[in-house]
């Protein structure tokens, strides 16, 4: 098994598992006064950019799989939105507060975990990107 061939679809499948860890509250949180808007948008710069870095870094896989791009500047590429989606995300989880984790109802009280397997998903993304990046420079 190759390396540089298997690297950017590992990296297109973080990024997608990233997607769905992160949109999960909008569809499993049902309760019409949950602090959603307040949820995603603590922080400097929210929990949306982390989306936005996900879906970027999915083209750039791609772009550098399918030959769009050079590998080598892809994988570059992928690598800093990995890093940047890593930090911001963890940027976003210290910032959430406790009171807005606490105010959801008891049905979802799997949302305090939410914002660290977010986190967790995130590192997904600069790994591959990583192992991508040396798969192509080698």
């Amino acid at each position: 098994m190759n390396a540089e061939d298997v690297a950017p679809y590992a990296g297109v499948g973080a990024c997608l598992a990233l997607l769905a860890a992160f949109a999960a509250p909008y569809l499993l949180v049902t309760s019409p006064e949950a602090p959603l808007t307040a949820y995603y948008g603590a922080g400097p710069i929210g929990a949306n950019a982390v989306a936005f870095f996900s879906l970027v870094a999915v083209v750039v896989f791609l772009a550098g799989r399918r030959g769009r791009t050079e590998p080598d500047l892809a994988a570059g590429i992928a690598l800093v939105l990995g890093v940047a989606t890593l930090l911001v995300a963890l940027v976003w989880a210290l910032s959430v507060d406790e009171t807005v984790l606490f105010s959801f109802p008891a049905s979802a009280s799997w949302i305090e975990f939410h914002p660290w397997v977010v986190v967790g998903v995130s590192a997904l993304v600069p790994a591959a990107a990583g192992v991508y990046a040396r798969a192509v420079l080698n």
